[in-house]
């Protein structure tokens, strides 16, 4: 395995390995679980017990600026403006000012996700603990049936709802989200705080994300020699995609467990998300694992070290410094998101030139698929790869195209989600799509 570089830092020491996996295009047209037809919610997993993140501030932090490109992106003519998911705020103790701010990093989110529930966040304003920024959760995470779905995993109200288009709690919120009202904060929406004051949007954004389901169930016990990963037997979606620098699922470790700490507090945690992989240049993300653990902020954040200042994907890291602003969230993040089962803003979509209008029907599928090449697309040799959610790769296969028309038998693969990777043999241009076994 070849050497990863990252920046070395006296906090947390590391030998960081980069894995070597195949580069998954980020290039689909719409989300496994967008068939919302094929799931339905089956019941309440586990009854939230307080938030997923509690963000403090970071001194000594560089200053930078990452503007939002989401919003204005969907304001062409294509879309006309229209969000791709409606959130319903209900506004608790806000200034008008630090409203403004909130709506503003909600719209980025609406822009960003796609769901044709509304989502319902209830946001209070108001002093919270010393040093404490904000904190968000979800209200609770339900269970799903459906093809693709793993066994004992639970999804994040929002998410839950979004998949199977329906509501599990009427009027009342998805989302518990609190914000300091004594921080000394800027509230303005150009991503240029002061170097003396925190940008709220950032702040706003990053606790929105953790209430949509960037999250793990990872804590330790009193004494600090066990971790555990699951509540109630249930573990969230997010650590389906969890592993170590040896690939071995976050999964298969005894539960609780002094080595399932160990893995918490090792440094060496991946998502091993194929579309945030994708979106990552090959490499697979590094999740937050200090050699201490913290249940704020430890396995339920990118790594501080690895997405630092100007990276375009912090917003999801465990800090942020004052005079630091990051209005957008990531392509990692979306891409983690996708895989997840939220379905993303059509426009926000990295597509792969002339191959990013194929169709695959039909999905879910039985036994066999059929690839469909676009109209302006000359017929060519191809190889198509199918791997698991797990990056292994189950299918291959090299064929040719006929009237644009390639058939292919998938009846050996096992009931679940997979990846399909189409690559023309003659221009290398390569497509992914997600694709599900019945």
């Amino acid at each position: 395995m070849k050497q990863k570089t990252t920046h070395t830092i006296d906090y947390v020491p590391k030998a960081l390995v980069r894995h070597t996996v195949l580069t998954f295009i980020f290039a689909l047209a719409y989300s496994t679980f967008s068939f919302a037809q094929d799931y339905v919610l089956t019941g309440e997993g586990y009854e939230a017990i307080g938030p997923v993140c509690e963000y403090y501030p970071a001194p000594n932090q560089e200053p930078y600026s990452i503007p939002n490109t989401i919003v204005r992106a969907r304001e062409g003519n294509e879309t006309n403006g229209t969000e791709c998911s409606n959130f319903i705020v209900t506004y608790n103790g806000f200034t008008p000012e630090a409203q403004a701010a909130f709506q503003y990093a909600v719209d980025i989110w609406a822009n960003t996700l796609s769901s044709d529930q509304p989502i319902r966040v209830d946001a209070t304003f108001a002093p919270l603990a010393p040093g404490v920024l904000g904190s968000a959760g979800p209200t609770g995470f339900l269970t799903i049936f459906g093809p693709g779905v793993p066994p004992s995993t639970v999804f994040a109200r929002a998410l839950a709802e979004s998949i199977t288009n329906s509501n599990s709690n009427g009027i009342d919120p998805d989302i518990n989200a609190n914000f300091s009202s004594t921080a000394n904060f800027y509230f303005g929406l150009d991503a240029n705080p002061p170097a003396n004051q925190i940008d709220f949007v950032s702040v706003v954004l990053h606790e929105l994300g953790h209430g949509l389901g960037f999250f793990g169930f990872a804590s330790a016990n009193g004494a600090n020699t066990e971790g555990s990963l699951r509540n109630s037997g249930f573990v969230h979606m997010y650590s389906q995609f969890v592993e170590n620098e040896n690939a071995t699922s976050i999964l298969d470790f005894t539960d609780p467990s002094a080595e399932l700490l160990n893995q918490f507090t090792g440094g060496n945690l991946f998502s091993n998300s194929p579309l945030a992989t994708a979106a990552n240049g090959g490499t697979i993300p590094e999740i937050w694992a200090p050699p201490t653990f913290n249940g704020a902020s430890s396995y339920s954040h990118w790594d501080e070290i690895v997405f630092n200042a100007l990276n375009p994907n912090a917003l999801m890291t465990p800090q942020i410094g004052q005079g630091q602003a990051i209005h957008d969230p990531g392509a990692i993040t979306i891409g983690l998101f996708e895989d997840m089962g939220w379905v993303i803003c059509p426009s926000l979509s990295v597509e792969e030139f002339t191959l990013e209008s194929l169709e695959v029907t039909p999905n879910p599928f039985i036994d066999t698929i059929r690839i469909t090449l676009p109209g302006n697309y000359n017929d060519s040799d191809f190889n198509i790869a199918v791997f698991d959610v797990n990056g292994r790769q189950v299918f291959d296969k090299d064929v040719s195209s006929i009237n644009r028309i390639i058939d292919v038998n998938l009846s050996q693969l096992n009931a679940s989600i997979y990846f399909m990777t189409l690559e023309d043999a003659n221009t290398g241009l390569t497509v992914t799509k997600k694709i599900v076994r019945q």
